[in-house]
């Protein structure tokens, strides 16, 4: 996991070198996160079938619907699900950091977001290692909120994951998660006749090919 200075300023949206010393605070504030938090996350795989209304995790009633969820595992006969997270431990490092100020509690807050992002990174990395043994390719990973992929598929994902009781993470009536440095996703796999979006190499272009137009879509 690495906390990329060029990252956390991309999420502070600071141009350029920004103000002097906002480097330092960057690495001070990263340094004390890498120190005392530590991520958590569950991983599980299921099979799946296409059907009218989208696609179907195999023995469950679970579908996921949508143009971008067609899109992104057209050729899929299985896809990962997981969830990270930086634990409740997160929400009481954000606070204490705001307390010192204004500053610190903005970039603690994007070193965290950075931090979360890389964690899954490295949970996209090592699933696409593990499956290109298999002789198979995964896609890019997507998450709820994404494109046409509605937040409403969070409960569904956290249900059957387990992500309440394996890692106290909540839903509320907004289907916003809490602690709020939490991701979940959706990875693909796929026979490598297949071109992939996502994985390997193809992983660095995960903004190119999302149906999404959030302000760090380029």
């Amino acid at each position: 996991m690495n906390i990329d200075i060029n990252e956390v300023k991309r999420y502070l949206r600071v141009k350029g070198g920004g103000y002097e010393g906002l480097d330092e605070t960057i690495r001070r504030v990263a340094d004390k996160a890498s120190a005392e938090l530590c991520p958590k996350s569950i991983i599980n795989k299921f099979a799946v079938e296409w059907t009218e209304e989208g696609l179907r995790l195999k023995g469950t009633d679970i579908v996921f619907g949508g143009n971008l969820v067609r899109k992104t595992f057209d050729g899929c006969d299985e896809i990962y699900i997981f969830a990270a997270t930086l634990t409740l431990e997160s929400e009481l490092f954000m606070k204490k950091q705001a307390a010192l100020g204004a500053v610190e509690g903005i970039v603690s807050d994007c070193v965290l977001t950075t931090m979360i992002e890389s964690c899954c990174d490295d949970i996209d990395g090592a699933i696409a290692a593990r499956e290109a043994a298999r002789g198979r390719s995964v896609t890019r990973r997507i998450s709820c909120g994404y494109g046409d992929f509605p937040l409403e598929c969070q409960k569904d994902i956290l249900d059957i994951l387990g992500a309440g009781k394996i890692l106290g993470v909540k839903l509320n009536e907004n289907n916003m998660m809490y602690p709020n440095k939490t991701v979940t996703a959706l990875m693909g796999v796929k026979d490598m006749s297949f071109e992939t979006v996502g994985g390997g190499e193809a992983m660095a272009d995960k903004c190119s090919s999302c149906c999404s137009c959030c302000e760090f879509k380029r």
